[in-house]
């Protein structure tokens, strides 16, 4: 065939595209069900410094009693880089002139890359979950940044573990001291409920400690056996979970189950939690860009693939987790 030129590269670019698009959408990606994700970010990374606002009103005892005016107190800051991840392929000049079938050859290539792609973000956002209890953090959680430095390094941003035990409790601005992983749990009602409660009931406070709601709509755990408890726990209307008796189920559509293929079988851990939740960020920094152009050095040719994103965690309180490693 003779030497491609820039129409037919420019054609093939546009057909890498669209089986790229083929191959993400093969299987849907759990991540944007758990994650808020942020579009049309900017820059090498992020960083926002949180504001507590003023604090609580103060109550008049006296008619003529002033108005206290305060400044407002700064919180903690939060980072997030922006990873790149790419992939390339490289092809002589005799394998695609004296092909007759190269335009099958990229497609093939770009549906697998889009594959890749859907792959590669699933680990990075279950590498929250199945990482978040590593005492010493882990990259994940690391949005050190071109002139940002993340003074928490791989930890969240008030130098903790994602999930924290009792034992290794966490402090607000406030002074007050919180947790949210319980060790050594396994999926039971009764377990559930611990967790439930540990969410919505002691970690419903704010960095000044106020009350504040706490809300959870998921149950997120593994395919498999994990999902079929999970079920029975929160999914049947009549009779307790697992006893004889035939009670009304407190738990009944309480929440609504994800299961996820990328949560390691090994932490046997199941989390509940807020999905979408606004402080728990999967930032899209740049979609998937694709090239297919010709070399000027031996006149072979070139494919390549990369696409930017990161993850940013303001709030701890976003979910909890029963089981799984202890930290």
């Amino acid at each position: 065939m003779p030497a491609l030129s820039e129409e037919i590269i420019a054609i093939q670019r546009k057909d890498m595209y669209k089986a790229q698009f083929e191959g993400y959408k093969e299987t849907p990606a759990k991540y944007s069900e758990i994650f808020s994700i942020k579009n049309g970010v900017t820059g090498g990374g992020d960083k926002e410094t949180q504001l507590l606002g003023a604090g609580r009103l103060t109550r008049h005892t006296t008619a003529d009693q002033k108005t206290n005016f305060k400044a407002p107190t700064q919180g903690w800051d939060f980072f997030v880089n922006y990873w790149t991840w790419s992939d390339g392929l490289s092809l002589t000049k005799n394998m695609v002139e004296d092909s007759v079938k190269i335009a099958d050859l990229m497609k093939a290539f770009a549906r697998t890359w889009g594959k890749m792609v859907r792959i590669e973000k699933e680990t990075w956002g279950a590498q929250v979950f199945n990482n978040g209890g590593v005492l010493l953090g882990d990259t994940v959680f690391n949005g050190t940044h071109p002139a940002n430095t993340a003074t928490y390094g791989d930890l969240l941003y008030d130098n903790k573990p994602f999930f924290n035990l009792t034992g290794n409790a966490r402090s607000t601005k406030a002074g007050g001291t919180y947790f949210n992983s319980v060790a050594g749990l396994t999926l039971t009602p009764a377990n559930f409920e611990t967790v439930y409660n540990l969410h919505t009931s002691t970690n419903n406070r704010d960095e000044r400690d106020n009350i504040v709601q706490n809300p959870c709509d998921t149950l997120l755990v593994r395919p498999g056996s994990q999902r079929f408890l999970a079920d029975r726990i929160v999914d049947t209307q009549r009779g307790m979970p697992g006893v004889e008796l035939n009670d009304k189920n407190p738990y009944y559509k309480i929440v609504s189950v994800i299961d996820w293929d990328y949560l390691a079988a090994a932490e046997a851990a199941f989390y509940i939690g807020k999905r979408k939740h606004e402080d728990i960020q999967f930032h899209e920094r740049q979609a998937e860009e694709l090239r297919f152009w010709r070399t000027e050095d031996d006149r072979g040719y070139k494919a390549s693939i990369d696409v930017r994103f990161g993850i940013m965690i303001k709030n701890f309180r976003c979910w909890s987790r029963g089981g799984g490693s202890a930290a």
